[in-house]
């Protein structure tokens, strides 16, 4: 009589054969009479044609949903490229800082969809009282460590930071990101908050918020300069 380990290694056999040969079972008439998959579950296919049918849909619906996944993917892609270039234009065409500074919060509000931000500087600003001015100690709070230099996802405030930054809002933040504005006339940056826990956070890819930094750097730069 034989063993357990030497049943499984029976049907190991038995499995591997049949993958070597798919064909096997289609003379095999007297077989395919005998053979049945009863109860199975999800479903309760009762024969090996229909088991294998229900499992010829699943995987067609695994597909589709990946499909589905990517094409959606690209249609977010090309939304967000889109929105990229919109603002681009639109610095492109502001006139001074102040209008430089309200049509990037308008486009982060309503083309990137952020809920919250805040305009962070080393030192004022001037005539840009939206940038809010941090002690060396919030800033190293907030970069935990990083150069200003790339995007940063995954950061943690301390509540008394999210509330000088946030106000009220900044309870119910539970994800927040940086936008760097390192440039020759501004060091600061662009602190992004949401309610989401996944929207920024730490494996969020930080690629089109560095697009968005050299952007808003570069106009910030440019209406900055001294005449």
């Amino acid at each position: 009589m034989a063993t357990e380990p030497e049943l499984e290694t029976q049907a190991d056999q038995v499995l591997a054969y049949l993958r070597r040969h798919p064909q096997f079972l289609w003379d095999q008439e007297d077989l395919l009479l005998t053979l049945t998959l009863p109860h199975v579950g999800r479903g309760s296919a009762s024969s090996l044609l229909e088991r294998q049918a229900q499992v010829l849909r699943e995987e067609n619906l695994r597909l589709q949903q990946r499909i589905s996944a990517l094409l959606g993917a690209a249609q977010q892609n090309a939304a967000l490229g889109l929105h990229l270039s919109d603002l681009a234009t639109e610095l492109l065409q502001t006139p001074d800082c102040t209008t430089t500074v309200n049509t990037v919060i308008t486009r982060l509000r309503e083309g990137f969809q952020v809920e919250e931000m805040a305009l962070i500087a080393r030192a004022p600003v001037a005539g840009l009282p939206q940038f809010l001015p941090l002690e060396q100690a919030d800033f190293q709070e907030i970069l935990n460590g990083l150069p200003l230099l790339r995007a940063a996802t995954g950061l943690t405030l301390s509540p008394a930071l999210r509330s000088t930054l946030f106000g009220a809002a900044g309870a119910g933040l539970a994800s927040f990101a940086l936008i760097p504005l390192a440039g020759q006339h501004l060091r600061g940056g662009i602190l992004l908050g949401s309610q989401h826990p996944d929207r920024y956070a730490e494996d969020a890819g930080a690629d089109l918020l560095d697009q968005i930094a050299r952007l808003v750097t570069a106009a910030l730069d440019r209406c900055l300069a001294p005449c």
